[in-house]
């Protein structure tokens, strides 16, 4: 039986979600529905969910437990949500310990999760993914200090164990907020989802808006999910702490300026692994400059788009 447009998004999002052992909600597949090409008035959260209940042609291949949309003989991961729901908490209060800390770097402006956190899908051997917005011409500066914060406190992910460590391999400057140039093409779903579900821990710039206004190509991708869509948890800036950010910038101008402004950046491409150089800005798994870093060399995506495309191929 063939399927309309909205019907073919709808099982498109869940394909996708299923990839990744996570079933979805009625409203959490009307928010992150992908690409639905049929107008606004066609695509509301109750003709999803009409859809979603009596549509014969997606009842031969979706079925729905307590509330959780999967396919047909996937009912095993309703549960495995729920667990993978129970660590959220565990993960987050580990986050928000190290934001509070990672803020005091006087150039971050913003600290976002995302991937499993922000999503909600943590695993058990899951480490934590951030996205950190530095100030303009400060990212070298920036991803010097936050890192060496944690690799001094032993938090980041190693050969030995990935679980609730904190991986920061993105990095981009609040004038260059679009990261369009991060994905691999129109269909890197798995990097489209992961833009989009972002989870500000610090944002006490209200940053979150203008990265969303700054890649439109994320509403065009998912246009049910609005701009304020996104929870905020919200890791304040006293007022004690601006104070010491003003500070720290008049302390440490002559150290972080003039000469020694190459510096940070020279140190830390020199010590870079030498597989990370040499793939460095010839596709989107690394990129190096001076508004965006990506070290994203054990990439996955290609993989999930094949299996997603595929699968989504034998049910159409």
């Amino acid at each position: 039986m063939k399927f309309n447009s909205l019907e073919k998004s709808i099982l498109r999002t869940i394909v996708f979600f299923d990839l990744l052992n996570y079933p979805l909600t009625s409203t959490e597949v009307w928010r992150w529905l992908y690409r639905p090409a049929v107008p606004t008035q066609e695509r509301t959260l109750g003709k999803v969910a009409d859809a979603l209940e009596h549509s014969e042609a997606l009842s031969n291949h979706i079925g729905r437990v307590e509330g959780f949309y999967h396919l047909k003989g996937r009912e095993s991961i309703v549960p495995e949500r729920k667990r993978r729901n129970n660590r959220v908490d565990h993960q987050m209060r580990k986050t928000v310990r190290m934001t509070k800390l990672l803020r005091c770097v006087p150039w971050v402006r913003m600290i976002a999760a995302y991937s499993s956190l922000a999503i909600g899908n943590v695993k058990e051997t899951s480490d934590i993914d951030l996205l950190i917005v530095a100030r303009k011409n400060t990212i070298w500066l920036t991803r010097f200090f936050t890192v060496g914060i944690l690799k001094i406190l032993r938090k980041r992910p190693d050969a030995r164990t990935t679980q609730d460590r904190f991986c920061l391999s993105f990095f981009i400057t609040d004038d260059a907020l679009n990261v369009e140039r991060g994905a691999f093409g129109a269909d890197d779903i798995g990097y489209q989802y992961y833009m989009l579900i972002l989870l500000p821990i610090y944002d006490p710039d209200k940053l979150l808006p203008k990265f969303r206004r700054a890649n439109p190509w994320l509403a065009q991708t998912f246009p049910n999910s609005p701009e304020a869509d996104t929870f905020t948890f919200p890791v304040a800036r006293p007022v004690w702490l601006l104070a010491l950010h003003r500070s720290i910038d008049i302390i440490t101008w002559p150290f972080f300026n003039g000469i020694f402004s190459d510096w940070y950046c020279n140190m830390q491409l020199r010590i870079l692994p030498e597989k990370l150089k040499s793939i460095a800005n010839i596709d989107s798994r690394v990129i190096i400059s001076d508004t965006m870093l990506k070290f994203h060399d054990k990439d996955t995506r290609h993989e999930l788009r094949k299996k997603w495309l595929e699968k989504c191929a034998s049910y159409e």
